[in-house]
Order: structure tokens, then sequence, then C-alpha cells
């Protein structure tokens, strides 16, 4: 990079907030402040069902509310593994969060058994993780 790019490249960052660059212009503050955070939780909650996501999850958004944070959990069935998996989940996206903005935050899940559908209120939020579909088992014609 030449010199001059990096002093504009240091002027633009210093005066615009990263939001500016990446998201539409016609956002207006609120909602950058809401995609911000919204995007914020899911990388955190991320961070937080690394290796805890279990064969019964089917499915896990996130729900960013004013007053709470929802991990909506599409499940095929609700047992001790998958409560004990989502405690462990909650338990580390509390501790992620503890030292930023959403430390006073909130966390809860709601579980729905069943698929990933459209009868998952989940479905109307940000989605991190969509398990694969099991396979149709091949036809035998006889």
């Amino acid at each position: 990079m030449t010199k001059k790019l990096l002093r504009v490249l240091r002027w633009a960052t210093k005066t615009t907030h990263p939001a500016e660059f990446h998201y539409s212009p016609d956002l207006n503050p609120a909602e950058q402040r809401a995609l911000l955070r919204r995007n914020y939780l899911l990388l955190m909650t991320g961070q937080a069902a690394l290796g805890l996501i279990g064969p019964d999850i089917l499915a896990i958004a996130v729900e960013p509310r004013p007053d709470e944070v929802v991990l909506h959990i599409a499940a095929s069935t609700d047992n001790d593994a998958l409560q004990e998996d989502l405690k462990d989940i909650v338990g580390d996206l509390d501790a992620f969060l503890a030292s930023g903005p959403e430390r006073l935050t909130p966390i809860s899940t709601q579980i729905h058994v069943g698929s990933a559908d459209t009868s998952w209120s989940g479905r109307s939020h940000a989605l991190l993780y969509l398990a694969k579909p099991e396979p149709e088992p091949p036809i035998h014609n006889s």
C-alpha cells in the first residue's frame, strides 16, 4: 500500500464507525447498533457452542431482545444430555459476555422438539447452526 492510501485509511477509521463500511448506507444509527449487537451475540454464541452441539441439536438461532438474549433450539428430543449441553452453552456464553456491553443481559433458551421448519420459532431470528438433514435411505426395487 502506498503511504497516501495508508494515511487515508487511518483518517477514515478514526472518523467513521466500521459498520458504516460494511452495512447499507440507508441504515440509521439505531439499525446499525442493532445489527452490530446481533452479530456480536451470534459470534459469542458460536464460540460458546463450539464442541457442545450434540447429535440431538438440529438448529440454533439467536434472538437479541432488548432485555435478554434468547437461544432458540430445535432438537430431535429433550433429554438430560441436551439439557446439560444447553446449560454449558449458556454458561460459556455468559462468561464470554461478562467483560463486554452485554455483561448484565440475561440469557434464556427456548427448546422446540421437532425439525427446524417453519413451525420453529427460531426461523425468524439469526440462524447460527443448522444440522444437515439425514439422507433418505435408498429405494431398492425388487
